[in-house]
């Protein structure tokens, strides 16, 4: 289903809230599925973030992820998958959310940015 270089924008949840979305990128498929409940299986994908909006916004951030939760966050809408030729609009949309004037969290570090 996935490939490498295939775009995905999530939304980043709290219990019951919504509280923003980020654009990853697809590196690496075929890898050892991260669950420790699916030992031996091999949809797991590395991703690196690439723009977001709210706290977890980290640009370059990698994680590890599987084929399967990702299809089960696409059925819930929580992900879907960004053409690639849009992926420089949404950058774009998250950057100018950025200068906004809402101050954000700089991932991490527990400082405020002021944009």
């Amino acid at each position: 289903m996935l490939k490498k270089g295939t775009i995905i924008r999530v939304q980043t949840r709290t219990k019951e809230d919504v509280f923003g979305d980020v654009l990853w990128e697809i590196t690496e498929t075929g890898l050892q599925a991260p669950e420790a409940h699916r030992k031996g299986e091999k949809d797991g994908v590395e991703c690196v973030m690439l723009g977001g909006t709210g706290p977890s916004a980290r640009k370059g951030y990698v994680v590890m992820d599987s084929e399967d939760a990702i299809r089960r966050n696409i059925v819930e809408g929580i992900t879907e998958i960004i053409p690639s030729e849009k992926c420089d609009e949404v950058l774009a949309y998250y950057d100018d959310k950025a200068k906004d004037g809402t101050p954000r969290r700089v991932g991490g570090t527990g400082c405020m940015e002021i944009g």
